[in-house]
């Protein structure tokens, strides 16, 4: 099953070396490192799509801006500026959500087995 998980590229290097961690101390190491990641990384994909939707929306302002300047639209542009600002001050805060709950998942060294 595993052979087949590896050519479907489900799982590639790392879970060997996951695998290689897992000591007969604690034969359930790997579900709880799996059950761990399945845990938290819905949390971490929302984030990282909200991220993405804010920088898609800064890149939009920023074309907007472009051709209000290349118009010459010097209050076009003020208000056009205002937004960026806007739209980057949101994209901040969400990516500090973000670290956030990368802080709250710790690395992978924390969910090693020590024994």
């Amino acid at each position: 099953m595993r052979q087949s998980f590896f050519n479907e590229g489900y799982l590639n290097c790392q879970y060997t070396q996951i695998e290689a961690l897992e000591k007969d101390s604690s034969p359930y190491f790997i579900v709880e490192i799996i059950t761990l990641y399945f845990r938290d990384s819905p949390n971490v994909i929302a984030a990282l799509e909200h991220e993405f939707i804010g920088a898609i929306k800064i890149n939009n302002e920023l074309e907007k801006a472009n051709i209000l300047l290349q118009a010459g639209n010097v209050e076009g542009m003020k208000e056009a500026v205002r937004r960026i600002k806007k739209e980057h001050s949101e994209l901040r805060a969400k990516f500090e959500t973000y670290f956030q709950l990368m802080r709250r998942a710790g690395p992978t060294e924390q969910a090693v087995n020590s024994s």
